[in-house]
């Protein structure tokens, strides 16, 4: 299964929830002696969570740093034209070769970071 950078930051945010929501349940049930078997699964809950949260979280930060684009090495059409006058001239398709350099990971993570700009510039419009 392949998930977005958006897609892993949602799961990241319900097991944070999650995890908020086991630890408010064990400080209600802390001090009461019949609650010890429910105490000690959540617990072992809020252990694994934290550890699996730990890991998406990690391999998102591997996954999702984009390198720097520079008009020299990705958006130059032409290897002597480094100017930024080009990257306003260039058509959708060679749009399209360019992003196909970059990996996949990498072109979500493009897709989200301008889908939060658009909206920000829509709400700062209105």
């Amino acid at each position: 299964m392949n998930l977005s950078f958006k897609d892993l930051r949602f799961i990241i945010e319900a097991i944070e929830h999650q995890i908020n929501a086991y630890q408010e349940r064990l400080q209600v049930i802390e001090d009461v002696d019949e609650d010890e078997d429910e105490a000690a699964d959540l617990g072992n809950d809020i252990k694994f969570l934290e550890l699996l949260c730990r890991d998406i979280t990690k391999t998102l930060d591997q996954n999702s740093s984009v390198r720097h684009l520079s008009s020299h090495d990705n958006l130059s059409l032409d290897a002597n034209d480094t100017s930024s006058e080009n990257s306003k001239d260039l058509s959708f398709q060679a749009l399209v070769k360019l992003s196909l350099k970059l990996s996949v990971s990498e072109r979500l993570f493009l897709i989200d970071a301008i889908t939060a700009s658009v909206r920000q510039e829509l709400t700062m419009s209105q």
